[in-house]
């Protein structure tokens, strides 16, 4: 009886890898360039942040009423940044509720967790555009984060 369980238990778990593997096989070269970044342009895109890294990495949106939003599933505090450039990219001069200037950058609001979400205040113009994402493990560490990810979005016709 326990060798019939054991046959069972590796095979269970070797069906259970397979599917695993094709969903990330899916994930990885069915939507993107194999880089972590996107091949097709969209007109909404969602960066998922994790604890080590943004997915996908670089974003590519059309021209066109475009909305990037950044979803939050790492165990720390988020906050995307950009450098004070992107203020000309954007088409609207209000970045408020999610984003605000600070003395020499766009930062946002802090994304706690639990799957909480930016998104950009109106769309971008043609360009290509860098920003950063800060990890702290507080709101009392916001300005010391414990990590910094760099993603960028491509603003295509």
């Amino acid at each position: 009886m326990t060798r019939t369980k054991m046959i069972l238990s590796v095979l269970l778990l070797a069906s259970m890898s397979l599917a695993c593997a094709k969903t990330v096989h899916w994930m990885r070269y069915g939507d993107d360039d194999g880089k972590g970044g996107s091949k097709a342009a969209r007109q909404n895109m969602v960066v998922q942040i994790n604890n080590m890294s943004l997915a996908p990495h670089t974003v590519r949106v059309t021209e066109k009423g475009n909305s990037i939003a950044w979803d939050n599933w790492s165990s720390y505090i988020a906050v995307v940044s950009f450098p004070l450039s992107i203020k000309d990219g954007f088409t609207c001069s209000e970045l408020r509720p999610d984003f605000a200037r600070t003395a020499d950058r766009i930062e946002s609001v802090a994304a706690i967790g639990d799957n909480e979400d930016l998104v950009t205040p109106c769309p971008l113009k043609l360009g290509t555009y860098d920003y950063e994402v800060y990890l702290s493990n507080s709101l009392a560490n916001r300005d010391n984060p414990q990590l910094t990810l760099k993603g960028q979005i491509e603003v295509v016709p």
